[in-house]
């Protein structure tokens, strides 16, 4: 944690910095970009995206195909049981979301797109390396991400002993695939 004064000249995802959030700090060519903890996995497939884009375009692509599904599903449940009655609510809410971009165009001839924002992500450094060094005409990239997180609970040892359960449970799940398709003109 950082006191608030830190966070000046800093710029921020939403506008202005709030004091009642916790950010991410990621890097930008301007400086460091405040984005909150909870926005983060949305902000950075978006991001990932346009960097997809913007290497493809860079390296000369005369199609590039890049897609995204998102699929969340969050579960969430209460239930009590006093001896032999029981009660059960549950909530269960799904969430799909995507977007595409198609090009296509000419072609250009090839620029390298380094530096890289996301060096390390899986495929971009190679599709530069295959298209400048090895002279690739099609270059294909699929990134695939699942998380859960289950948070299950109980209340109460003694009640148990009267014959008395309460207790509830939250389940989240996400799914994200990005897809990047590309093929570069024979110059």
């Amino acid at each position: 944690q950082e006191p608030i004064s830190s966070a000046a000249g800093l710029r921020a995802s939403e506008g202005a910095i709030r004091t009642s959030l916790v950010y991410v700090s990621v890097p930008s060519e301007v400086g460091p970009f405040l984005v909150p903890f909870g926005d983060y996995d949305d902000w950075s497939l978006r991001d990932k995206y346009n960097e997809a884009i913007r290497i493809m375009n860079m390296l000369g692509a005369s199609t590039i195909v890049c897609e995204t599904f998102r699929e969340v599903s969050v579960r969430r449940g209460l239930r009590a049981r006093f001896l032999d009655q029981s009660a059960e609510v549950t909530q269960h809410r799904e969430m799909h979301s995507d977007f595409d971009f198609r090009h296509n165009g000419a072609g250009s001839t090839p620029r390298d797109p380094r530096p890289l924002r996301w060096p390390d992500e899986p495929g971009f450094s190679a599709a530069v390396s295959s298209v400048l060094e090895n002279g690739a005409a099609d270059v294909e990239i699929n990134i695939k991400s699942n998380r859960i997180w289950t948070i299950n609970g109980e209340l109460g040892v003694q009640l148990k002993k009267l014959g008395f359960d309460l207790g509830g449970g939250n389940q989240r799940s996400e799914a994200t695939t990005l897809h990047i398709k590309a093929t570069f003109p024979h110059i």
